[in-house]
């Protein structure tokens, strides 16, 4: 049965995470109802929602999978693996005054219901409304097939751009800043590992020998970490390993995102050193990974036991060695 996710307007709210079609942040109590897989629609409440999103439908998806959150116990992230922004808004009411979630017959019934199902019939009837048709459900495209290499940027489309900011403390959830825009899907795959428990350790342990060594750390919205040593600067793409017969589609969806920014940024970075950071030390059946890396000259590390480990020689050439 689909699913509605509450998702409120207000910023910087410590308790929730989220990152609107991007990870969705939730407590214990709704730990049953998300298993992933699920479609859901997105649902705007009026508390300091934006003039006209206020009691209305403005997105949908498919949930992928969840994972803890790192922080905190009795929360959970789950991914949103096809996110689909509404071209227009959805209100809770229809036509006929009537209630697009059936099963309610006044909003105020909402309360305390962030997650909640909603009959195939309902979920139906506001994607018909905001003229979604089922061609462009299944034309959508998913995260899962960036991670695995099957969908890549094409024609004129203009990347993501975003300004580097200091990297003082390695943020909780994605980090990331709404811009107003859209986040295509292509961000959105990028940005869901950040919220990830392994991810997040990995980065802690380059900033700290970044900064033993006198180097400073700066991110952005695409770029996990920018390392910098005065005129040398380390661009540091940061992949978690949570099941070992991935490491080999983790390099080489790392290896293009770091080709990408590299280009991307250059203006501002210069030609820095590709660094890819794997989260868990890769099994010994695909070692020749780091060979790959370095024909590449990407530098690899990986994290073992608390500490991260060069995996190449252009690893063992970088600073923070």
């Amino acid at each position: 049965m689909p699913l509605v996710l509450m998702q409120r307007a207000w910023r910087d709210d410590p308790k929730y995470k989220d990152t609107e079609f991007c990870v969705y942040h939730y407590p214990r109590q709704y730990f049953d109802q998300i298993h992933g897989g699920e479609r859901f629609v997105y649902y705007r409440p009026s508390r300091d929602a934006k003039a006209g999103e206020a009691s209305a439908y403005f997105g949908c998806g498919e949930l992928g999978d969840w994972w803890t959150d790192p922080g905190d116990p009795n929360h959970r992230f789950v991914g949103i693996k096809r996110p689909i922004r509404f071209a227009t808004r959805v209100p809770h009411l229809d036509s006929q005054n009537r209630m697009y979630e059936s099963t309610f017959t006044s909003r105020n019934a909402f309360q305390g219901r962030s997650i909640r199902y909603i009959h195939d019939l309902d979920y139906h009837r506001i994607l018909d409304a905001a003229g979604l048709t089922g061609a462009a459900w299944h034309a959508a495209p998913t995260v899962d097939e960036i991670v695995s290499g099957l969908l890549v940027p094409g024609g004129t489309m203009e990347a993501p751009r975003d300004t580097f900011r200091p990297l003082t403390v390695v943020p909780d959830g994605t980090g990331y800043r709404p811009t107003g825009k859209t986040i295509d899907v292509f961000e959105v795959a990028s940005l869901q590992e950040r919220a990830r428990g392994d991810h997040q350790d990995t980065l802690k342990l380059v900033k700290a020998m970044v900064e033993r060594r006198n180097g400073h750390c700066l991110f952005n919205n695409n770029v996990d970490l920018l390392a910098s040593f005065g005129s040398r600067h380390l661009l540091v793409e940061a992949k978690s390993l949570n099941v070992p017969s991935a490491a080999v589609d983790r390099m080489r969806y790392g290896m293009g995102q770091l080709f990408d920014y590299g280009v991307r940024y250059r203006a501002e970075i210069g030609r820095a050193q590709p660094v890819l950071a794997f989260g868990e030390m890769p099994s010994r059946d695909v070692g020749w990974i780091s060979t790959i890396l370095q024909e590449n000259g990407v530098a690899f590390i990986a994290r073992q036991r608390g500490s991260l480990l060069p995996m190449n020689d252009a690893a063992r050439d970088l600073p923070i060695f």
